[in-house]
């Protein structure tokens, strides 16, 4: 059974099912007391259409990702695919390997004694 509410003022009306279809998957749905709650508390404050579209606003603008979240995945799944797509692909190294004069380098700034203390200390 569906209801209508109408907001007199600003000459809006919805009429409400108890089931609806989400049109981005075409999945249905109950409506949520929740959702019938503001729905009569916009109706009768004369806010209604404010309600619907800030319901539409919230549905329609994309969600930004979170550290890095499902919208970095999908991206990287996109580049991979991109890179199928077109046949071929060059593999970048990720990190240059080091010449003897930097690694020696490297040695001079520790002190081997420490490591050695270090590695005896956690059992190594």
């Amino acid at each position: 059974m569906s209801n209508t509410y109408t907001d007199y003022v600003n000459k809006v009306a919805i009429t409400v099912p108890d089931r609806y279809i989400d049109v981005k998957t075409g999945e249905s749905y109950s409506i949520s007391p929740k959702v019938i709650e503001q729905i009569e508390y916009h109706a009768e404050n004369n806010s209604l259409s404010h309600l619907v579209l800030a319901a539409l606003h919230h549905y329609l603008t994309p969600k930004p990702a979170v550290n890095g979240g499902s919208a970095e995945i999908l991206q990287q799944l996109a580049d991979i695919r991109s890179i199928l797509d077109n046949g071929s692909f060059f593999i970048q190294p990720s990190v240059k390997s080091r010449g003897t004069k930097e690694q020696t380098e490297a040695a001079k700034l520790l002190d081997m004694k420490e490591v050695e203390d270090i590695l005896d200390a956690f059992g190594g």
